[in-house]
């Protein structure tokens, strides 16, 4: 009777050493998501630019990665059946990166990651988790995202009203996380501006940069 207890404790052991991993993993992706769209944006705005390409690339190896963290930690149907819709989308994107740089695979792009996002907050709500820093990150790579969206004329009006649900968003989630954090997003806030008179990618660029640091330091 002991042993059998003992080798139930130890595989509970085991179930709740992979869940971090398997919700980290499922956070991740949802970063990536924005990330990889964001990236393919400013690839789209400059293709010439010679950083984006190498990022995409990468990004899509951790996608690969964190879909194999999740598939290995999970015994349930429901969740591999998204993750073989996931697989399909992430295939779909290592295609668009052979592919050309053109308006049609920019809207592509930003499809893909909204489906990543479905998938991916499935499978949160049933390990009914999720990770703070995470998910402001992912809302915060996501007002990028848009921002870029929105002044390359990629679905205009949908993804305006997005950027402002996600400028309230992380306005409320900074204001409750860290006052340090909130001030420095009130420096930066009035550059996501849908419409602003000037399109500054660049000063987008450092102010995520900045911004995911300050977060980082949580």
């Amino acid at each position: 009777m002991k042993r059998v207890v003992a080798f139930f404790l130890f595989f509970l052991s085991l179930h709740l050493q992979a869940q971090p991993a398997t919700v980290q993993a499922a956070e991740d992706i949802k970063y990536i998501s924005q990330k990889m769209a964001n990236d393919y944006l400013f690839l789209y705005y400059k293709p010439d630019h010679f950083a984006y390409l190498p990022r995409l690339q990468k990004s899509l190896q951790q996608l690969e990665n964190d879909l194999r963290i999740i598939a290995k930690d999970t015994q349930s149907e429901d969740v591999h059946a998204i993750l073989d819709y996931l697989s399909y989308t992430k295939d779909e994107i290592a295609d668009l990166l052979q592919s050309d740089i053109s308006q049609k695979n920019a809207q592509q792009m930003l499809d893909d990651s909204d489906t990543l996002v479905e998938g991916v907050d499935n499978i949160l709500a049933t390990l009914q988790h999720t990770i703070f820093k995470y998910e402001l990150k992912y809302d915060i790579m996501k007002m990028s995202k848009l921002y870029m969206a929105v002044h390359l004329k990629l679905e205009e009006t949908d993804n305006t009203k997005a950027l402002y649900d996600t400028i309230h968003t992380v306005e409320t989630k900074t204001r409750k996380a860290d006052p340090g954090l909130h001030m420095n997003w009130q420096t930066y806030k009035r550059l996501f501006n849908p419409t602003p008179l000037y399109f500054i990618p660049h000063l987008i660029s450092i102010a995520v940069e900045d911004l995911e640091e300050s977060v980082d330091k949580l």
